[in-house]
């Protein structure tokens, strides 16, 4: 049996579904999770979402944070995790996600790691993308709400439809969602637009911390002092890409203190340059030109390795 035909077979067969995406969410996951989640609810099915992380506040405002789910069953017939590579990268729910007997991953991160009893990926721009060609592949469409979340994980993993990794296909299904009855717009605002005060104050910390490399190199913090400070936690950070939107900047990297003495290193890069070398060389990895790694030291410890990693596999 092929593999699609084995997810089809799972998801009809499935009364109770867990799904799952990524801790330290990003648009992409909570949209993936959240539009694959309402699919599936109206389909009949009970469904449960897990996600090892807080939403933020301007997210809250079109991912109702009541849906998640933190007292799980045992068992489920079936559990799906969206944008995610690993089981390991579900923090707290690994295990829960590990313990199904059936499991699904819906994913564009590249790489089949065999550690679901089916991996289906495609190399969109977003793990979204994936979830509508699955809804299809099911003979189904979603509804409006559904449409709506999964573009709002499009827009946010290709920022706008501005990353490297955006093709005609991108558009296509966009457009695709939009047609479902996505509503585009409010998606947009919250997703490009909206911040709280705090985040915004967070920023221009970030800028006033700025470490110039090389001359073409940009590195910065947040630091549980900085969080604690703002009354904001590690999860509500999402400004890991804007460091290189600087004039002269090509490679960026913003570490983020998610744990004392552990920072989660959040690569960038513009077009001509490769940061999943770098974050691979470091333990992570990613996209071409956004990737990720975690470092346990100091941040002086921390920003010393990145350097490092950044000056011999640029």
């Amino acid at each position: 049996m092929k593999k699609i035909e084995k997810a089809i077979s799972l998801v009809n067969a499935a009364k109770t579904v867990a799904v799952f995406s990524h801790a330290g969410y990003d648009g992409d996951a909570i949209g993936s999770m959240f539009g694959l989640a309402e699919f599936l609810k109206k389909q009949g099915k009970k469904v449960d979402l897990f996600l090892d992380s807080t939403i933020s506040q301007s997210h809250a405002l079109l991912f109702d944070p009541k849906l998640l789910t933190n007292s799980p069953k045992k068992n489920y017939d079936l559990a799906i995790m969206t944008d995610c590579t690993l089981p390991s990268r579900l923090g707290k729910f690994e295990e829960l996600y590990k313990s199904q007997k059936h499991t699904l991953r819906l994913d564009h991160h590249k790489g089949i790691y065999k550690q679901s009893t089916v991996e289906i990926t495609k190399p969109y721009a977003s793990a979204s993308e994936v979830v509508l060609e699955f809804i299809e592949q099911l003979g189904k469409k979603p509804n409006k709400k559904t449409a709506t979340f999964l573009y709002a994980g499009v827009i946010s993993d290709t920022a706008g439809f501005m990353t490297s990794n955006v093709t005609a296909k991108t558009f296509e299904n966009a457009l695709k969602l939009i047609k479902f009855g996505a509503d585009l717009h409010y998606a947009n605002e919250v997703m490009l637009k909206t911040n709280s005060f705090a985040l915004e104050k967070l920023r221009s910390r970030i800028f006033k911390k700025v470490k110039f490399v090389d001359s073409d190199v940009a590195i910065s913090s947040v630091t549980q002092k900085d969080l604690k400070s703002l009354h904001l936690t590690y999860d509500e950070i999402s400004i890991s890409g804007e460091l290189c939107n600087l004039i002269g900047v090509n490679i960026s990297c913003l570490l983020k203190e998610k744990a004392p003495k552990t920072f989660s290193c959040s690569f960038r890069c513009k077009r001509g340059y490769n940061v999943s070398k770098i974050a691979e060389s470091l333990g992570g990895g990613g996209h071409l030109m956004a990737a990720a790694c975690v470092i346990n030291g100091s941040l002086k410890e921390a920003e010393a390795k990145v350097i490092k990693a950044i000056r011999e596999n640029r």
